[in-house]
């Protein structure tokens, strides 16, 4: 069945198919340690809701998130607005506050340049979509064994030139953050600023700044395109003319398919594939 519909997902890019701008896209990266899972799985779906292309990572250790941050770096860079979600550990240090990923060992404080990463770097890779975006963190405990003068931390870290704001929430805090995300969801407009006061009612989070300029997690379209009739190719057979498909043959031809569509194609296949309901994940032109 999965095959079917790729198939026809593919065959819909040679009709006259309207080109969706890249700007429309709503990019989001949600992380979270194992105890904040179940927290981040709850975000994730809210964000799909609102029509966010989500990078999901559970437990990733420093090389993975350092790798996961690139590229949604790379992604926000063509997008009209950004997400980040963090439920991870983090700590201060000399006046910065850091991500620590799963698995780090650290006896010194300076063992935290390397194994943690700055929350700003996220900051900054959220800023990087046109109208910018925000960050979101849920600081969870440290772990156990790092140095006594890494303090967690209490507050959102100072806002930053070229940065996103970023929210800072306890895990009290959660609950009113979730709730807004759930109210967001019916709007036909949501707007990023004023979703991240409506996160701080009735908890006691802290926000670093709000946007320096309107950013739009969900505006209404401003024309309505219709989509051209498909293109018949041939003549329909009768049912029992259509000889079994042989599933070898159909993967070798998906195979084939894929290697001869174009980056631009492949996205424009996830997209159709969004519509249908068959794909949540990044339209960025990779088969997964």
């Amino acid at each position: 069945m999965l095959k079917q519909l790729i198939l026809q997902a593919t065959l819909s890019l040679f009709w006259v198919f309207p080109a969706v701008a890249q700007t429309d896209r709503l990019v989001a990266l949600v992380v979270s340690g194992a105890d904040g899972s179940d927290r981040a799985d709850a975000v994730q779906t809210q964000l799909q809701a609102l029509g966010a292309e989500t990078l999901r990572a559970t437990s990733p250790n420093n090389a993975q998130l350092r790798s996961i941050l690139k590229r949604f770096a790379r992604e926000a860079a063509d997008a009209r607005t950004s997400f980040v979600y963090l439920d991870v550990p983090v700590v201060q240090f000399e006046n910065r506050a850091y991500v620590l990923p799963t698995g780090v060992a650290i006896a010194l404080d300076t063992d935290l340049f390397t194994q943690g990463i700055p929350i700003h770097a996220f900051a900054r890779s959220s800023a990087q979509a046109e109208q910018g975006g925000a960050v979101v963190t849920l600081a969870a405990p440290a772990p156990a064994g790092i140095p006594a003068t890494l303090a967690e931390v209490e507050t959102a870290p100072d806002a930053v030139p070229g940065s996103s704001p970023i929210l800072l929430l306890s895990e009290a805090g959660f609950d009113p953050m979730r709730a807004a995300l759930t109210t967001a969801v019916s709007r036909e407009e949501v707007e990023l600023g004023a979703l991240l006061r409506d996160m701080m009612i009735g908890s006691d989070a802290s926000l670093s700044a709000l946007p320096t300029r309107p950013a739009y997690l969900k505006q209404p379209a401003l024309i309505e395109i219709t989509p051209a009739e498909p293109v018949v190719i041939g003549p329909e057979l009768p049912t029992e003319d259509i000889e079994p498909v042989n599933d070898d043959e159909t993967l070798q031809e998906l195979t084939f398919l894929e290697k001869s569509l174009s980056r631009s194609a492949k996205r424009t296949l996830q997209r159709k594939l969004r519509t249908l309901g068959h794909y949540r994940g990044l339209v960025d032109g990779i088969f997964g």
